[in-house]
């Protein structure tokens, strides 16, 4: 009893020092009894885990005549809440050649442990073998998945791994922030004298450096030789979290990073060899490679039905490449990932389905026969970063989509995932700011995918309303490009068309008594919304308290938080025009009208105005924004600017019986 009380106020007396401050334990496998009592972390109270311990130690060895670059990875971490406990479930994604076995990475060493307190005492469990699994991603990278056991609530875990890399003129970047707060994290990068680097750092956050030197011993043909290795040590202490939402799509971005460019090596007694790749060297590799610049050569399976459904001849390039898409997706359906390199046709067609890269593939081939010239425009999607702009590197490339040429000055987009879009209107996750157009016989060039792309709604809303406040009327609304591919997604995904008319009515505030859609299901760059619609205003003795929008498109502000640290990130230029006409009940007037509102900030411009005609309430919205990126200094004033746009929206006119 006496010794249960001690440990008690053992751990009691822990977590008041743990509120106050946490030092980084620089010793692998003892987690000290502040770690292991911890319930918060003072920096971030909402953080539901915190790494307490990263450190990367890169470094070069010289084995059978040739380098290799060594990676050896240790993080600690601890589970604060619940939601916490996904830091156990780790990934290790490596380079291996599917048809070059002599060039690889290995993974070497990977262990995993969890320590618990259970009855007092400390529990170590280790990681099993069958916890950790093995998958190819495609023909140049595999992914390493491993969970760590036993993790819950209060739990430290730490893991560790080398890799061995055949890759040494290539080196990973090192990102020194994560989706939870960092205690303490260095990363010590030991290179060769004979190598030369260029270094980049980025960030907002202060990362300490230090430079040393140590000797490195290169063995070879039974003899060995010492030269010196520069050592760059970059340490960060009490990195704040970075953590995507619907306005961020890569945290990574805006991580400190390091990233390691080879310029070249120099040999003594030998010749200077230069590693500097160019995108032109990116681009002549992927041409002369045969499973992407080879697969652009090739016929389609399918040039026959081309021909005998006359494709070719339709005169209007638009609807000749919808004849060719519509052809293509009833062969074969997207199989909802993002990928580089495609599988053969025949496997693709065998099973009806396959990646982006697969289908674009079959497609460019398909334009080809349709007399349609179509190219690859590689790019990195939105959610794993901005292709890096100081060096070039096959590496940063995942995925790419089509480039059309409607003539030989005008090029349209289109991607295989974009089920419900259309020419321009991709997927958000692809509207890449930089993308690069891949040729055989002219040189590469940058484009701007977000440029093209545009949602936009018309919508009009014809309204009666009675003297007991029930507005019965018909919307119309008509959607382009990005808006109408998603309300045909959203209708695609809906699992019941009832459950999603229900959706709509609480949304909007109405009842729906009759609702329909044109040209839903059409290739087309538009569709159609019609609502009939019923909804109760508050209505008091001669009263009515009605707002003049009637399906307000603005309720609540997406920016709520005080402060922002990190950009503001819109999907694409977006544009929203509403115009209502309420009839009003006979007898009854506007008791004020409301003025006239205009807000504007760079790319941002609002419009909203009433006016009675007769006994009609006319009111219009217009809303434009065509700006996407807005850095965090800007934060204030769109955030006043939405707050002010939704107080607006939800403002009430009074509707009185005339005396």
């Amino acid at each position: 009893m006496r010794r249960n009380l001690l440990l008690a106020l053992v751990m009691v007396l822990a977590q008041t020092v743990c509120a106050q401050t946490i030092e980084p334990n620089m010793k692998w496998g003892k987690p000290t009894d502040q770690e292991l009592t911890m319930t918060e972390y003072p920096d971030d109270k909402d953080a539901d885990a915190v790494v307490l311990f990263n450190k990367l130690d890169v470094y070069y060895g010289f084995i059978g005549g040739s380098f290799k670059v060594y990676y050896v990875h240790k993080t600690r971490a601890k589970v604060l809440k619940p939601e916490g406990k996904h830091v156990a479930d780790r990934s290790i994604v490596i380079q291996d050649n599917a048809s070059n076995g002599a060039t690889k990475e290995v993974v070497t060493g990977l262990k995993a442990v969890a320590y618990n307190i259970e009855d007092g005492k400390v529990v170590k469990t280790k990681m099993e073998r069958t916890m950790v699994n093995e998958e190819r991603l495609d023909k140049y990278q595999k992914q390493i998945k491993f969970s760590v056991p036993q993790v819950k609530v209060g739990t430290v875990i730490e893991y560790e791994y080398h890799i061995e890399s055949d890759y040494f003129y290539n080196l990973r970047d090192w990102y020194a922030q994560s989706s939870i707060p960092v205690l303490y994290t260095s990363y010590e990068l030991a290179i060769p004298e004979w190598f030369e680097f260029n270094i980049e750092e980025t960030g907002m956050n202060h990362l300490e450096k230090k430079m040393s030197e140590t000797p490195l011993t290169l063995h070879y043909n039974g003899g060995s030789e010492t030269i010196l290795a520069k050592v760059k040590t970059f340490t960060g202490r009490n990195l704040p979290a970075i953590k995507g939402d619907n306005y961020l799509w890569c945290p990574d971005n805006y991580s400190n990073k390091v990233t390691a460019e080879l310029a070249g090596i120099y040999i003594p007694g030998s010749v200077y060899k230069n590693y500097t790749t160019s995108w032109d060297d990116i681009d002549k590799q992927l041409m002369e490679d045969d499973e992407f610049g080879g697969r652009l050569k090739k016929n389609s399976p399918f040039k026959a039905d081309i021909v005998a459904a006359g494709i070719p001849g339709i005169a209007d390039k638009k609807e000749r490449f919808a004849a060719v898409w519509n052809l293509l997706k009833s062969k074969v359906r997207w199989n909802g990932d993002y990928a580089f390199w495609g599988q053969s046709a025949s496997k693709i067609l065998k099973n009806g389905i396959g990646t982006n890269a697969d289908i674009n593939f079959l497609l460019i081939n398909m334009l080809h026969d349709a007399d349609i010239e179509a190219v690859p425009v590689v790019m990195r999607t939105r959610n794993l970063g901005i292709l890096p702009l100081s060096h070039a590197s096959l590496k940063y490339l995942n995925t790419f989509v089509v480039g059309i040429y409607l003539d030989a000055n005008t090029m349209v987009f289109f991607d295989s995932s974009a089920e419900d879009g259309y020419l321009n209107a991709l997927p958000a996750k692809l509207l890449v700011n930089r993308a690069r157009l891949v040729r055989k016989d002219a040189p590469g060039e940058w484009v701007d995918l977000q440029a093209s792309a545009q949602g936009k709604e018309t919508i009009s809303i014809i309204a009666h309303l009675d003297a007991n406040g029930l507005l019965t009327g018909k919307k119309t609304c008509r959607l382009y490009e990005e808006a109408a591919a998603t309300l045909r997604h959203t209708w695609r995904e809906a699992k019941d068309s009832v459950e999603q008319i229900h959706k709509f009515q609480e949304d909007d505030g109405i009842e729906i008594q009759e609702y329909n859609t044109l040209g839903r299901t059409n290739f087309s760059p538009t569709m159609d919304e019609l609502i009939t619609f019923t909804k109760q205003c508050d209505a008091a003795g001669d009263m009515i308290y009605l707002n003049p929008l009637v399906m307000v498109p603005f309720k609540n502000s997406p920016f709520t938080a005080a402060e922002r640290n990190l950009p503001i990130e819109f999907p694409y230029n977006q544009s929203e025009t509403i115009n209502s006409v309420i009839t009003l009940p006979d007898g009854y007037v506007v008791e004020e009208m409301p003025k006239p509102i205009m807000l504007k900030f760079d790319g941002i411009t609002v419009r909203i105005a009433c006016n009675a005609n007769g006994n009609q309430l006319q009111t219009q919205l217009k809303f434009n924004l065509s700006k996407t990126f807005y850095d965090q200094t800007e934060y204030q004033d769109i955030k006043a600017l939405f707050d002010r746009l939704t107080e607006c929206n939800n403002n009430i006119i009074t509707i009185k019986k005339a005396s």
